[in-house]
């Protein structure tokens, strides 16, 4: 084979190979942007205050007729995104109690009044807007972590760590003073509140650039357990954790737990599903940025529709 002929094959080559990879790339765009599910992500307080988070909102009778009008008001809302699966903050556990009491009610057999805790927002919400549009799935997709926010409290104070005492006595006021906001305020105007993306970044900050900061630098909670058994309530049963870093440790159980959630969620969603994840709002930032990070969602704003009330 002359030069002229090597010259000609390895021209040949080049073009066949840049063909492959454009393909290659035009294949890549079109899966990176061929979403095919939709999801919107509600950020809510709970209506029943179950006592479960670092601070909780004492929250007032949402049976009320007025608190009842308001919520139907942000039902009417949410239907007009006209989801065909609902996701809620229930353990996947609690499934067959889910269907069960959903059957009940969407076939007027029972009221939300009968069941117990009927006032969470699973009910006040989920159940409403199911029954509503003809929703037949509303599925459980918690997931169980390890609660590590009072060692970190009980370390912080021990050590006296600036950083975080200055941040939990400035938290505090801010829920005081979203006490009382949330009592004044309709539903809908505090679940705008809720999922405002500024407010979403400030509730994440204390995972983010506050709680990994705290270390047991002293070995102080292993003194601690000589003498007691327990933390503020808690069976001290944590050795597996490494204290020393006990605040990265904190982060990564709640990054964790919102893994298993967004594993839950995209495991029961299907191609075409437009679907309403309604979760206690310190979950958004972790949630929107997962399935923001996959190709086969498009996001969708829930405030988009819940400012149509104003």
């Amino acid at each position: 084979m002359n030069k002229i002929h090597v010259i000609m094959v390895l021209l040949t080559l080049s073009i066949l190979i840049g063909c492959d990879q454009m393909g290659s790339q035009n294949k890549s765009t079109q899966l990176s942007s061929g979403a095919t599910k939709e999801a919107m992500i509600l950020g809510v307080y709970h209506f029943d205050n179950p006592g479960m988070d670092t601070y909780n909102l004492e929250i007032d009778d949402y049976f009320t007729k007025q608190r009842q009008t308001e919520i139907r008001e942000v039902v009417d809302l949410l239907a007009q995104y006209k989801p065909n699966k609902i996701f809620v903050e229930f353990l996947p556990s609690q499934q067959v109690k889910i269907d069960s009491l959903f059957t009940l009610y969407a076939n007027n057999g029972l009221s939300l009044k009968d069941i117990n805790g009927g006032q969470n927002e699973v009910y006040q919400l989920g159940f409403r807007l199911a029954k509503k549009l003809g929703i037949k799935d509303i599925l459980a997709v918690d997931h169980s972590g390890a609660y590590l926010a009072p060692y970190a409290d009980f370390i912080a104070d021990t050590l006296s760590i600036k950083q975080y005492q200055e941040y939990n006595a400035d938290y505090k006021q801010q829920m005081e003073k979203r006490q009382k906001n949330f009592t004044q305020n309709t539903v809908m105007e505090n679940l705008i509140h809720l999922n405002d993306w500024q407010q979403i970044l400030n509730n994440h900050n204390y995972y983010n650039n506050v709680a990994i900061i705290v270390k047991d630098t002293s070995n102080v909670l292993f003194s601690y357990k000589e003498v007691e058994q327990e933390i503020d309530g808690l069976p001290y049963q944590m050795r597996s954790y490494d204290f020393n870093n006990i605040g990265v440790e904190l982060a990564t159980e709640w990054y964790k737990r919102n893994l298993f959630i967004y594993r839950n969620i995209i495991e029961q969603t299907d191609e075409n599903d437009r679907i309403l994840i309604i979760f206690g709002s310190g979950h958004l930032k972790h949630l929107k940025q997962f399935l923001d990070d996959n190709p086969e969602f498009s996001i969708v704003d829930s405030n988009n529709f819940l400012n149509n009330g104003k």
